[in-house]
């Protein structure tokens, strides 16, 4: 009983100075490092900071009440400096160029508390070049937060890059199988029965990686490039294996290297060839 008390003192110490741990250095040297990659980072605190067209579409219900705001949940100090240093090393994917004149501001929250969007992990702002993350959204759903994080940056670039330089999306859906059509529905996903974020063998030898990427076109492009940037192994293993996927990624590749000739070490990392 005394080593069991012995220890719950220990652990309570633990927990007062993790509580206690100053990290406004850390906080102010990453938001300079991101700030010199070419672009601005903002740390939302309210509800409303976030754009309301973009997450109400007709009227969005508060989780627990009958009331239409929203509300945001922060983030700790701490979680925030996990989220920034995820954001830094992932923009060092990007030449400064791209990233000086194409994107604006990545605004990071915690998680709208919204029925509609709880699980929102995401989006970009239309008619600007700003970002919205919300890297909690992970915790509600389980998995890795770092990665999730990766990948919504990459996914809400994408579609900056998308509208800005004209992807040919017509092209790109010619090289899916005759046997898969879109949803046209996002919400779709949330009430399909499937497991795990990667799509089964079915949906991969019609040319699509995940199973969201089934929701829209602009979705199945956004999920080829956030796993060519966050998963260069796994992406190699794809296209590698799936003709389909191998046609997709070269006509995402040739999309991005005609945006920049920079983003060639990015496209490096994968070997479609099989082994």
């Amino acid at each position: 009983m005394k080593l069991i008390q012995s220890l719950n003192i220990g652990f309570l110490f633990l927990f007062i100075y993790g509580c206690s741990i100053d990290y406004s250095k850390d906080i102010e040297t990453l938001e300079l490092s991101i700030k010199s990659s070419g672009v601005l980072v903002h740390r939302l605190t309210k509800m409303e900071e976030v754009p309301v067209d973009s997450f109400i579409a007709g009227r969005t219900k508060k989780l627990g009440s009958d009331s239409y705001t929203g509300i945001l949940q922060g983030l700790t100090d701490k979680r925030y400096v996990e989220t920034l240093s995820v954001v830094d090393t992932s923009l060092r994917l990007y030449p400064k160029t791209i990233l000086e004149v194409d994107v604006d501001t990545i605004n990071i929250g915690g998680r709208i508390l919204t029925e509609r969007e709880k699980f929102t992990s995401g989006f970009f702002q239309p008619g600007s070049q700003d970002i919205f993350i919300f890297p909690l959204v992970s915790d509600a759903l389980d998995i890795d937060s770092d990665s999730d994080i990766r990948h919504t940056i990459h996914h809400e670039m994408s579609s900056i890059f998308m509208r800005k330089y004209r992807f040919d999306m017509i092209g790109f859906m010619a090289n899916n199988g005759n046997l898969f059509e879109y949803w046209f529905d996002q919400a779709a996903i949330l009430n399909s029965s499937h497991n795990g974020y990667y799509a089964n063998s079915e949906l991969l030898e019609q040319g699509l990686l995940t199973y969201y990427s089934q929701t829209t076109p602009e979705n199945d492009y956004n999920t080829y490039v956030e796993i060519v940037f966050s998963e260069p192994v796994l992406m190699s293993k794809f296209c590698s294996s799936y003709e389909r996927i191998q046609l997709k990624y070269e006509f995402i590749k040739a999309f991005y290297l005609k945006i920049s000739p920079d983003f060639q070490p990015v496209f490096d990392r994968i070997n479609c060839t099989a082994s």
